[in-house]
């Protein structure tokens, strides 16, 4: 009789098909099957199955000829119907969770987590594969190919946390005023003194932080910087009031946007359904 790995998943987009195809990948003698609720699609498995009673006599039959049968399903998970059952979580700060992905999570017996790689979490997880494979199979090589597959996905969900990013700016007249850059080089001045040394840190020439200044003070009206004359101890530049006011509120503003556009994305992602 052959060994049967189950796959199984906490919501929609985790990476089970691909687990499960790479399972097979480093398996000797294998099969993938697939229980799904949809119409089967051109390109997918052969043996893909709408009932799980069908994927049920598809397994036992497939467990006389194959030497691992590895089946795509949450019904045969909940009844833990195979010799290893694989969850795979959903990355960080998904809310498109299963109802049931707590059952399933009890159920299994390898469990894949968002996991990056080389640290400590990532030994203890291969630690208790191991443990899990051992009694598997008897192949150390077929043992530590899985391993690697199941770090492989491990890593994938660490990565691929779903985010969003803001851009913000300032206009007048329909032209571009004030933006991050004019706020790093304006945050630089204060903290140096020196429009000279600001556009250095910032990366950019002493002209075009010049000329990056004088526009924006064109466009807005104000004032940005105070340039002091030299003297014994040397010239320098401070931020005007106007200057401190823009950047204050520009930095506030940045941050309120970016918060709301992450709550938001959150908030809209989590009305979709799971998968069934």
């Amino acid at each position: 009789m052959s060994t049967v790995w189950i796959v199984c998943g906490a919501g929609r987009r985790v990476g089970k098909t691909h687990l499960a195809r790479r399972l097979c990948r480093v398996l000797p003698r294998s099969v993938y099957a697939k229980h799904g609720h949809g119409p089967a699609r051109a390109g997918k498995s052969r043996n893909y199955f709408r009932a799980a009673d069908e994927t049920a006599a598809f397994v036992e039959a497939a467990r006389r000829r194959y030497g691992h049968v590895v089946v795509e399903s949450n019904a045969l998970a909940r009844d833990r119907a195979g010799d290893a059952v694989v969850y795979v979580d959903v990355p960080p700060d998904r809310a498109d969770v299963r109802g049931d992905a707590d059952v399933l999570r009890a159920a299994a017996n390898l469990l894949v987590t968002p996991c990056p790689p080389g640290g400590d979490e990532a030994r203890a997880a291969r630690s208790r594969w191991r443990r899990v494979l051992r009694k598997l199979s008897d192949d150390a090589e077929v043992r530590t190919a899985v391993c690697d597959v199941l770090a492989d996905q491990a890593e994938f969900l660490a990565r691929c946390r779903l985010g969003v990013r803001t851009k913000l700016w300032f206009v007048t007249g329909g032209g571009r005023a004030f933006g991050l850059g004019l706020a790093d080089l304006l945050a630089g001045v204060d903290r140096t003194g020196s429009l000279r040394k600001a556009a250095a840190a910032a990366g950019m020439s002493y002209r075009y932080a010049w000329n990056l200044i004088r526009s924006a003070e064109r466009s807005s009206g104000r004032p940005l910087i105070r340039a002091h004359p030299g003297g014994p101890g040397g010239g320098g530049s401070d931020m005007s009031l106007d200057g401190r006011k823009l950047l204050d509120v520009f930095r506030r503003l940045d941050g309120e946007v970016a918060e709301f556009a992450a709550r938001r994305l959150d908030e809209l992602y989590e009305r979709q359904p799971a998968d069934g």
